[in-house]
């Protein structure tokens, strides 16, 4: 517990908890709107990705609250090679819906939403690297008020080393040895935290965006 006793908890989300669901998705969309996921809009995220996809295991997510505020959140997985292709292939019928009635209720939403279908099958044809699984951050976020320095010195947390850490103890639990993301080359703030977290930086390009590949061994 800090010094300040604010009380804070990380938690992993509850796809069958609606309140936890609807929590990931508003902050995955207020602090990463660029992102590929939240490209797909907020009706698909919280009907599919964040619901079904944790169901079936593909991927978790997990909520870092502060006083009973949703402070910061990340989303990950086990399988990072797999879990597209088994996604549409498992669902693909229930994607083309959702997708269906996103547009319906947000015309506007379209070209976003093939976009990101896009770097999805882009990403389907990622080769795996050997047989070893490798897990991947694929989204965190934590809110501006969390990181200003007045609020990490009064309170003691770093909520974004907090959540790489579940992520890395999560993954460690299941076997995972190695950890990857995908950063975007402009995101200097991003590149910058996780080469202080001991990241290995590579150049990669993913549907014809710059990416930086950044890897851990956990």
């Amino acid at each position: 517990m800090p010094s300040n006793q604010v009380k804070f908890r990380l938690k992993e989300a509850d796809p069958d908890f609606k309140e936890d669901i609807v929590t990931v998705v508003r902050l995955h969309r207020e602090l990463l709107d660029w992102g590929p996921i939240s490209k797909l809009g907020g009706y698909f995220m919280q009907r599919f990705i964040y619901s079904h996809l944790i169901r079936d295991g593909l991927i978790s997510a997990a909520l870092f609250e502060v006083d009973g505020d949703a402070a910061g959140f990340v989303a990950y997985t086990p399988c990072s090679y797999t879990f597209h292709r088994q996604a549409i292939k498992d669902h693909w019928m229930r994607v083309g819906y959702f997708m269906v009635i996103s547009i319906f209720r947000n015309p506007r939403i379209l070209f976003r939403l093939l976009k990101a279908v896009h770097e999805m099958f882009a990403r389907r044809s990622e080769t795996i690297s050997g047989d070893e699984a490798v897990g991947e951050i694929l989204a965190i976020g934590v809110k501006q008020e969390y990181q200003n320095p007045e609020f990490i010195y009064r309170t003691h947390l770093r909520i974004s080393d907090k959540l790489f850490n579940h992520v890395v103890d999560k993954l460690k639990g299941q076997g995972i040895k190695r950890l990857r993301l995908m950063v975007d080359i402009f995101n200097k703030p991003a590149l910058l935290f996780y080469h202080g977290m001991g990241g290995r930086i590579e150049s990669n390009r993913i549907s014809e965006e710059a990416k930086i590949h950044i890897w851990f061994d956990i």
